[in-house]
């Protein structure tokens, strides 16, 4: 094979492992335990060395908290929707796992928070 033709040939492969997996992540399915809830967000917080306080009313039921840890690498991006939805008043989605108890460790009570899965805001 030419130069020209093995690179194009690498490029197709490239492509090609590109959508594979691609459709391998949108095939998979969400956890049991995945929640999406939209929350009318009333307040945020940064605890600093702990985490990022997202607070809701009303709460998904109980919950009324919503935390990330300060030190993910994802905590500034974070930090800045949930403080965008809070200063122009807009709900904002939060998808969590309602039976993941491991937000205790960052400050984030069991009675009443979980952790921060992802966030959304849309211009609805």
């Amino acid at each position: 094979m030419s130069g020209r033709q093995n690179s194009v040939y690498r490029a197709r492969l490239v492509l090609i492992g590109s959508v594979v997996g691609a459709c391998a992540l949108m095939a998979s399915p969400a956890p049991a335990s995945a929640k999406l809830f939209k929350c009318a967000a009333r307040a945020v917080a940064v605890f600093p060395e702990s985490r990022i306080h997202l607070r809701c009313a009303p709460g998904d039921g109980a919950i009324e908290f919503f935390a990330f840890s300060i030190t993910h690498p994802d905590s500034s991006r974070v930090l800045s929707l949930t403080a965008t939805a809070v200063a122009a008043r807009r709900a904002i989605n939060v998808n969590y796992n309602e039976n993941d108890l491991s937000g205790s460790g960052i400050g984030c009570l069991n009675t009443d928070c979980r952790l921060i899965g992802s966030v959304e805001m849309f211009n609805d």
